[in-house]
């Protein structure tokens, strides 16, 4: 469950209005945090993404002992939300998990769902350059062009896939905005997932590639790809999917200023200008109604007859007019 904060003060209300679902959402920081023990595949994982994230991420060099995400998550979303992180990158190693990269989203200062990298030693990975050499010269600020090669990304049903690639469209996409420049569009990040196995668990592969643009003797130049930086492959370990409600919290969108109003049932307007509107009622019992009394509708209690109650519809003159005739009869 969600904790619910009531504004107690103008202060507190802003605050608290500032945190509500906004139509345009500010670039999430990412928090990078090591372990007690960080191998050196790790550190270059985390000073990479630190190098792409810029402006946008916080990078802790010093070891944090007490840090087991899976275990107790205080310690995370304290540090979490001291920094106003909303992303979470923590490395470790152990004998168990070795090389274990865990991603953590936070949402409302509570974590919302957990999931855990393994990197593949360099001898499956591929070999990981030196720190030297690490140096991606793409300029601060950039937001890459994202590619998603895999049938795991569309698949719905696969939480674990779902969650890493919103985790990695939240870290990488930066500020959004409607104007691009061409010039921008320098580097591309790659996302490829393996087809899942039942006796393997999926390989994540991270890859990135500078954009050259070179002449082709036509109006648009020939783009070609260049392969830069470290490559990353990893396994996907254990996984905690967020809870339903916070999900369905965390999913909401602001109002659109400029958005039409919604038209309401039941309610137009007229050529001339003015509001009608249509009101439905239960059904009425019209049983009491009150109508129109008159002498001629009364019923007399001690008439049952058909032809006494025909005698009580007739008009006054019609029977007065009979009541003539059988007296001249009788004359």
């Amino acid at each position: 469950m969600l904790r619910e904060v009531k504004a107690k003060n103008p202060r507190t209300a802003r605050i608290l209005k500032a945190r509500e679902p906004q139509l345009i959402e500010n670039p999430k920081k990412t928090l990078l945090l090591h372990g007690t023990k960080c191998p050196q595949a790790l550190d270059t994982v985390l000073k990479t993404f630190n190098s792409l994230t810029k402006p946008n991420s916080v990078l802790f060099h010093k070891k944090n002992a007490n840090v087991h995400p899976f275990e107790n998550t205080e310690s995370l979303e304290f540090m979490a939300n001291k920094n106003e992180c909303g992303l979470v990158v923590y490395g470790s190693s152990n004998k168990k998990r070795p090389n274990c990269l865990t991603l953590a989203r936070i949402f409302s200062s509570q974590l919302l769902d957990l999931c855990e990298l393994i990197l593949l030693p360099a001898a499956e990975a591929g070999d990981i350059p030196p720190i030297n050499e690490l140096v991606m010269h793409v300029g601060q600020g950039l937001r890459p062009m994202m590619l998603f090669a895999g049938s795991p990304w569309d698949d719905p049903t696969s939480q674990s896939h779902v969650m890493l690639k919103s985790f990695f469209l939240d870290m990488f996409k930066g500020e959004e905005t409607d104007r691009i420049d061409v010039e921008g569009l320098q580097y591309v990040l790659m996302v490829a997932a393996e087809e899942p196995r039942e006796d393997l668990s999926p390989v994540v592969h991270l890859r990135w590639y500078k954009v050259l643009t070179k002449r082709s003797g036509h109006k648009l130049p020939r783009v070609e790809l260049e392969e830069i930086g470290p490559k990353f492959d990893f396994k996907i370990g254990r996984f905690r999917p967020a809870a339903p409600d916070a999900m369905k919290e965390a999913m909401k969108q602001g109002k659109r200023p400029n958005e039409e109003a919604r038209t309401k049932k039941n309610i137009t307007t007229d050529a001339v200008g003015d509001k009608m509107g249509r009101v439905h009622l239960a059904k009425q019992d019209l049983g009491g109604l009150q109508t129109r009394k008159m002498k001629g509708l009364k019923r007399r209690a001690e008439v049952e007859s058909d032809d006494d109650e025909e005698m009580e519809m007739m008009d006054v003159d019609e029977i007065l007019e009979e009541e003539g005739h059988k007296r001249a009869r009788t004359d």
